[in-house]
Order: C-alpha cells, then sequence, then structure tokens
C-alpha cells in the first residue's frame, strides 16, 4: 500500500472491485507523509460481525507519529476492508 501498489489477489472480488488505483493512491499518499515505514503495528481492537473479522491496528513510525487503520478479512482470510481511521503526530 505504500508503494502505491496492491496484490488484489489478497482482496475478495467485491472489495477488490471497488478498490480503485486513485484510492490505493491516496492511501499510498497519506502512508509517505511518514517517510520511513512503521516500525511496528499494534492491534487495538478486534470485532468479528457475521462472517468478517475487523481489526483496529495502529502502526507505529520512526518518529513516533501513528496512524490507525481498519481491516476487514472474510472467514479465507481474504481482505474485505481497508480504512484510514485516524492519523496523529508527535
Amino acid at each position: 500500500m505504500q508503494v502505491g501498489k496492491i496484490d488484489r489477489t489478497q482482496y475478495t472480488p467485491a472489495y477488490g472491485a471497488q478498490l480503485t488505483d486513485d484510492a490505493v493512491q491516496g492511501m499510498s499518499h497519506y502512508l509517505n507523509q511518514y517517510g520511513a515505514s512503521p516500525t511496528r503495528a499494534e492491534i487495538m481492537q478486534k470485532r468479528s460481525i457475521e462472517n468478517q473479522t475487523f481489526y483496529l491496528v495502529k502502526l507505529i513510525f520512526p518518529r513516533g507519529d501513528a496512524a490507525s487503520f481498519l481491516f476487514g478479512f472474510d472467514t479465507e482470510g481474504k481482505i474485505t476492508a481497508v480504512g484510514l481511521e485516524s492519523m496523529a503526530g508527535d
């Protein structure tokens, strides 16, 4: 995601079809504001709804900045959703 390219085989067909190249580029732009790749990720919350499991994940960057993303997965482990929840600086 950070380089603006994704492997669409990791996504459900329904979500992959609506995840446009522009949307991927937008998320890439937000992530690249931090410069370097995250140094770690922390799962802040997990919730299951019907046949999906959602994780709220906080990415921690080298200078201490953080961004929270919501990731959804189906029962086969395919990604059903990715959403930027928040960004915070030092």
